[in-house]
């Protein structure tokens, strides 16, 4: 393990910002430089940083901070995280400055050769037991050992569940067994709450095993439920991240708020959206956050960046 341990007390509070995928819609460059844009951009993008170097000048230039969130590391599963492969993310990560490496707990490629889960059509989340417990330990490891930053773990979106174990005690378990904080995605948290065969009415209900201490990031985005074609009693969820946010995320994400007292961040998704409709959300997820987070120094944050754009 590297010595880049979780202390969560000496992270920085970012506030609320946006995740997108660089190279794509919105630029997040523009968007920063709107009244009431993000405080900080997350995003997905090739290991390769290079292929990114104007947007990142450009960031660093306008004083923003940049946040990587691959989709390119196998944090469960057989398949090994190559060292180079690694090495590179590493690389990725310094450069920027990232002040932690998130990831979904996911199988984001298969053999030997490393990629991205684009290519498998999406993620492949885990197994749920003791056995696919123990890979993800050594996954997880791996990348430990090999970036100088904390790792946060997220819940990948599912639309079923496999294997004996709870998923937030699963989750939490990995967590702690690798020295890791956690992202909660509130949508996502709706996707296993449904594949777990809650109502909707139930949603915000059984998150108790989760370790609330490691959540250092939440996110917020849109998406829809769709009933079941085999059960109509069940639904399940899927992100769409160009669809409003529905009501059972927010209430989720009330509830995320109010228990992660150690929250850091948190990021509205909105890869393909329209800059004005990016600015109001960022302005209701803002709200949300001052009226419901349990994080003091979150609050204050939050609250000096509204300050500082209506003066």
């Amino acid at each position: 393990m590297t010595d880049q341990s979780l202390n969560i007390e000496e992270l920085p509070v970012l506030g609320v910002g946006v995740s997108l995928s660089l190279g794509t819609n919105p630029d997040p460059i523009q968007l920063a430089r709107q009244a009431g844009g993000p405080d900080f951009v997350e995003y997905a993008g090739a290991v390769d940083v290079s292929v990114y170097a104007e947007q990142v000048s450009a960031m660093e230039k306008q004083g923003i901070p940049m946040l990587y969130h691959p989709s390119c590391l196998n944090l469960c599963g057989p398949w090994p995280n190559p060292k180079s492969w690694l090495a590179r993310v590493n690389h990725h990560v310094e450069t920027v400055k990232s002040a932690w490496l998130a990831q979904d707990v996911s199988v984001c490629f298969i053999g030997e050769e490393p990629g991205y889960s684009i290519e498998l059509g999406y993620f492949v989340p885990p197994i749920l037991t003791e056995d696919s417990l123990a890979e993800a330990i050594v996954r997880v490891r791996e990348v430990r050992e090999a970036v100088q930053a904390p790792l946060l773990l997220e819940p990948a979106p599912v639309t079923c569940l496999v294997g004996d174990m709870p998923i937030y005690v699963w989750l939490s378990r990995l967590a702690q067994a690798t020295d890791s904080g956690l992202l909660l995605d509130a949508g996502h948290v709706v996707a296993h709450q449904l594949a777990l065969g809650r109502q909707r009415h139930e949603l915000t209900e059984g998150l108790d095993e989760l370790d609330w201490e490691r959540v250092v990031e939440l996110h917020v985005a849109g998406g829809s439920i769709q009933a079941h074609p085999e059960d109509p009693m069940k639904a399940y969820y899927l992100d769409a991240h160009d669809l409003p946010v529905l009501d059972e995320t927010w209430a989720i994400f009330r509830t995320l708020l109010q228990r992660a007292k150690n929250l850091k961040a948190v990021c509205f998704e909105c890869e393909s959206s329209a800059t004005a409709s990016i600015l109001w959300m960022l302005a209701q997820v803002r709200e949300r956050v001052v009226q419901g987070t349990a994080n003091a120094a979150l609050k204050d944050r939050v609250q000096q960046r509204a300050g500082s754009m209506n003066p």
